[in-house]
């Protein structure tokens, strides 16, 4: 099999990598380094089924060149800061949909037939049903969740028009090793700039759900090997959920830190976030998944990896 994984070389494409290459498989990481890094996959650079190629994904000509050959492509390049668009009304349009649209292009043109997709809880928004299942409509409370909804609504119409195989992960916030952005992210980097007094954007009441990368990426794999339908939707997520206020405090237990904390806002930390997100993985689950680490767990090995050498020479300035 070969695979070309978009966005190949950021938190979550990476570790995909690593799982292809560890099959035997071989992979093309395309990526323009916007967020992803090239320290994530320079341990692949000697391996000769591994190739990098640095390029955007709306550059549907360069795309559809590298795509010649490949068998399934893992489309994980977005703009992720959900928070941003806000601000920017047209970035997660432009980043996520017209992304999505022309890596579907370069699928079609080059007959590429299988697509992973990575969608998100977001599509939810402030979901009234908890834990939240796949058939629940898409109630989206910021631009990203729009655009990734409607990511998935042309993914399902490409698969329609030429019989391609589908699989769309709803996923909740990954978490472990690689992650560059996030709570965990912006606990650390707030205490590094002030060491008294932590400023928290919402109540600490909000309740989140998180999953450690190895177990989402378990979780894939797990789907793309056994689930056999022609548009296959799974959400990965948790069992564990926590408050705001607990994912702190085992943010500061974990990284040794002595602060105050100073809660500013309400249920909502910024503009599109979501009170409560858990998603049902009982579907997930009949396919005989179940994550390793607790929710707690993989917040000390995030917290331990963000602390390492690597971390503060890389991404942590």
């Amino acid at each position: 099999m070969k695979y070309l994984v978009t966005g190949g070389a950021g938190f979550i494409g990476s570790h995909i990598v690593d799982e292809i290459l560890k099959g035997g498989d071989k992979v093309i990481v395309y990526d323009n380094l916007s967020t992803g890094r090239k320290l994530f996959v320079k341990h692949n650079l000697s391996n000769k089924r591994f190739k990098l190629v640095i390029g955007d994904v709306l550059n549907t000509k360069k795309l559809t060149r590298e795509m010649k050959g490949i068998d399934f492509v893992l489309h994980m390049a977005a703009h992720a800061d959900v928070r941003e668009g806000f601000k920017d009304h047209s970035i997660d349009h432009v980043q996520n949909l017209e992304g999505t649209q022309s890596v579907l292009e370069a699928m079609y043109k080059t007959g590429v037939k299988k697509i992973a997709f990575a969608s998100t809880s977001s599509v939810y928004g402030d979901a009234k049903v908890h834990p939240t299942p796949e058939d629940y409509p898409f109630e989206s409370t910021s631009l990203y969740g729009a655009t990734k909804a409607a990511c998935e609504s042309y993914i399902q119409t490409y698969a329609s028009y030429y019989g391609w195989k589908v699989y769309i992960f709803r996923f909740v916030s990954f978490i472990g090793e690689r992650y560059t952005h996030g709570i965990i992210f912006d606990i650390l980097k707030k205490v590094k700039k002030n060491k008294k007094v932590l400023e928290l954007l919402s109540d600490g009441t909000p309740k989140k759900s998180s999953v450690y990368v190895g177990d989402g990426i378990d979780a894939m794999f797990k789907v793309i090997d056994l689930s056999k339908e022609q548009i296959n939707i799974y959400n990965i997520g948790h069992d564990d959920i926590l408050t705001v206020d607990q994912i702190v405090d085992t943010i500061i237990e974990a990284g040794n830190i002595k602060i105050k904390k100073k809660y500013l806002g309400g249920k909502k930390g910024w503009m599109g976030d979501n009170n409560f997100v858990h998603l049902d993985n009982s579907k997930l689950k009949k396919l005989g998944w179940k994550p390793k680490l607790s929710f707690k767990q993989g917040i000390k090995k995030t917290v331990e990896y963000l602390q390492s050498e690597e971390s503060k020479n890389s991404l942590f300035r």
